[in-house]
C-alpha cells in the first residue's frame, strides 16, 4: 500500500474513533510521514483497548501498586496509566486472589466447586442442552479483615430446555489481613460440566452460537455442599486449602437446541449420557498461584492438586477415588519471548462413573486429534508453547513498528497418554503401557494477539501424514 493510500485509511479510522490528526501534517516533510502514521495508528489501537478494557495493543502495566499493612492498596498510589480504579480496588479486596484478576495467571480450573460456578452479575450462555440461558448472579465475596458473613446465589432459565437453574449459600469468614478461615454451606440445581479446564464458558458460548460447535458435555447436578477452607495471600501469590462434603444426584441431559448463526448443515454433537444416581463424596483440594508482570508477557506458576473420595461407607451409589495434579509454568526468556508449560496427571480407582472419567483429544488438549478421542481412567498430558512478540525484530526495519508490536508468533507441541487400568490397582500404578508408541504427539504454529488470547493456529499429527488442522482460540489454552 502506498503512503498516500495508507494515510487515507488511517485518516478515515481516526475520524471514526474520534482521533483527528493535526492539520500540520500536510506541511510535514515526506520523511516524517511514516513516523506520523505509525503514531496515529498506535493511538487508534490504544483507543480500541480502552473501549474493550484489554491489553491487545497497548503496553500492560509494569508494576502493581504497593499494599498497605492489611494487604490492600494504598489510596495515594496512582494506578498504571495515571488513573486509580476504585472498582479494581473493590475487586482486589473482595477477590480470593491476591493479585488483579484481569492481570494474573488465569485461575487453574482443575477443581470445580458448585458454589463458584459464576463470577459475573449477569449470566449469559448458549449451549446445545439449554439453548439460550439468561440469569442473575450474586457471586461470593471474600473479606480479608474481621468477621463477615457472605451470602451468594444464582438463578436463571434455559429457554430451549424450559428449565430453571439456581443455587444459593452462606459462608462465615474470619479474616486476618493476609489469611482467612471460612465455613460454608450451599444448595443447587445446576447444569454442570467437567470440561471447565478445556475451554471457558465465554469462548464455548461464542463457538456454539456462531459456529455450532459445543466443546462441553453436560449433566444435571442437584444437591448441597458443606466445606471449610483456609486461604493465604501475599503481594503476587495465594495459597488455598479446602475440604468439602458433596452430596449430589446426577442425571443425564439431552440435546434441546440445534440453532446457530452460522455452521451450514453441521449439527451439534449428541450430549453423552452419564451414570445416574446419588453421589456422596469428600473433596480435598490444594492450590497455589504466583504471578509476576512484564511488559509483553506475564510470568509465574500455578499448582493444583485434588483428591475426591466416594466410598460405599458414605451411603452413595458409587464407589471410587479420583486424583488430579495440574502444574503450569510461565517463564520469560527475555523482554519479548515467553515459554509456557502445562503438565497434567490424573488417576481414578474403583468403579469410576462416566462423568468422573478422563479424556483427551481436540481443543484444549491435543488439537490435532479428534475431540475426546481417547478415554480412560489414567491420564498424562504435556503442553508447551513458545511465544515471541514481533517487536523482537523491529530493529530490522522490515515492517512498520505498529504492526510488529501487536503480533505474537506461537510455536507449540502437545503430548498425551490415556489408558484404562484395572479398578483394583493403586492410583500410582496402571501406567505400564507408557512408551513412545502409545503417546500421542502433535505440533503446530500460529499467530496471535499481543495479550496471548486470540490466536489462529495450524497443527499437525506426528504419527500419520495428514493435512494440518486449523483452529481459532479466543482465550489462552492454559
Amino acid at each position: 500500500m502506498s503512503i498516500l493510500k495508507k494515510s487515507f485509511v488511517v485518516l478515515m479510522l481516526s475520524t471514526l474513533l474520534g482521533i483527528c490528526p493535526s492539520g500540520a501534517q500536510e506541511t510535514e516533510r515526506p520523511k516524517d510521514i511514516g513516523t506520523r502514521i505509525d503514531s496515529i495508528v498506535q493511538s487508534i489501537f490504544q483507543r480500541i483497548d480502552d473501549r474493550l478494557g484489554t491489553y491487545i495493543f497497548r503496553d500492560e502495566p509494569t508494576a502493581i501498586p504497593e499494599e498497605d499493612s492489611l494487604g490492600g492498596l494504598d489510596d495515594n498510589v496512582a494506578m498504571p496509566h495515571g488513573r486509580y480504579s476504585r472498582y479494581w480496588r473493590h475487586r482486589r479486596e473482595s477477590s480470593l486472589y491476591s493479585f488483579e484478576p484481569s492481570r494474573a495467571i488465569m485461575r487453574n480450573p482443575t477443581v470445580s466447586y458448585p458454589w463458584e460456578n459464576a463470577d459475573d452479575d449477569f449470566l449469559f450462555r448458549y449451549n446445545r442442552v439449554e439453548g439460550l440461558f439468561l440469569g442473575l448472579s450474586s457471586p461470593e465475596t471474600y473479606h480479608w479483615q474481621g468477621r463477615h458473613m457472605a451470602l451468594f446465589g444464582t438463578g436463571g432459565y434455559g429457554f430451549a430446555a424450559h428449565r430453571w437453574r439456581y443455587s444459593g449459600g452462606v459462608a462465615q469468614q474470619f479474616g486476618a489481613g493476609t489469611s482467612m478461615l471460612e465455613f460454608g454451606v450451599e444448595g443447587h440445581s445446576l447444569t454442570d460440566t467437567r470440561d471447565q479446564w478445556i475451554i471457558d464458558e465465554g469462548e464455548n458460548t461464542l463457538a456454539a452460537l456462531f459456529l455450532r460447535d459445543d466443546y462441553r458435555d453436560y449433566y444435571t447436578r442437584k444437591g448441597f455442599s458443606i466445606w471449610t477452607g483456609n486461604y493465604w495471600r501475599w503481594r503476587n501469590s495465594d495459597l488455598q486449602f479446602r475440604v468439602a462434603y458433596l452430596n449430589d444426584r446426577y442425571e443425564s441431559l439431552t440435546q434441546s437446541a440445534d440453532w446457530a448463526i452460522f455452521g451450514g448443515d453441521k449439527r451439534f454433537r449428541l450430549n453423552p449420557a452419564v451414570d445416574e444416581g446419588r453421589m456422596r463424596s469428600i473433596l480435598t483440594a490444594f492450590e497455589f498461584h504466583q504471578s509476576r508482570e512484564k511488559r509483553y508477557f506475564f510470568r509465574g506458576w500455578s499448582a493444583s492438586a485434588s483428591a475426591e473420595f466416594s466410598p460405599k461407607g458414605l451411603k452413595g451409589d458409587f464407589d471410587f477415588n479420583r486424583y488430579i495434579l495440574d502444574l503450569r509454568s510461565y517463564l520469560s526468556l527475555g523482554d519479548y519471548d515467553n515459554i509456557n508449560v502445562r503438565l497434567r496427571a490424573a488417576s481414578a480407582t474403583g468403579d469410576i462413573p462416566v462423568q468422573k472419567g478422563f479424556d483427551l483429544g481436540g481443543i484444549g488438549t491435543l488439537p490435532a486429534f479428534g475431540f475426546k478421542e481417547f478415554v480412560g481412567n489414567r491420564l498424562l498430558l504435556g503442553n508447551v508453547e513458545y511465544i515471541v512478540n514481533g517487536k523482537i525484530i523491529d530493529d530490522a526495519g522490515l515492517f512498520p513498528a505498529w504492526l510488529l508490536w501487536n503480533v505474537n508468533l506461537i510455536f507449540f507441541a502437545d503430548a498425551g497418554y490415556v489408558t484404562t487400568a484395572d479398578k483394583e490397582q493403586s492410583f500410582v500404578d496402571g501406567f505400564d503401557g507408557l512408551n513412545s508408541n502409545t503417546i500421542r504427539w502433535d505440533w503446530g504454529v500460529g499467530i496471535g494477539s499481543r495479550d496471548g488470547k486470540m490466536r489462529l493456529a495450524f497443527v499437525w499429527r506426528t504419527d500419520v501424514s495428514r493435512p494440518a488442522r486449523a483452529f481459532i482460540r479466543l482465550s489462552r489454552p492454559f
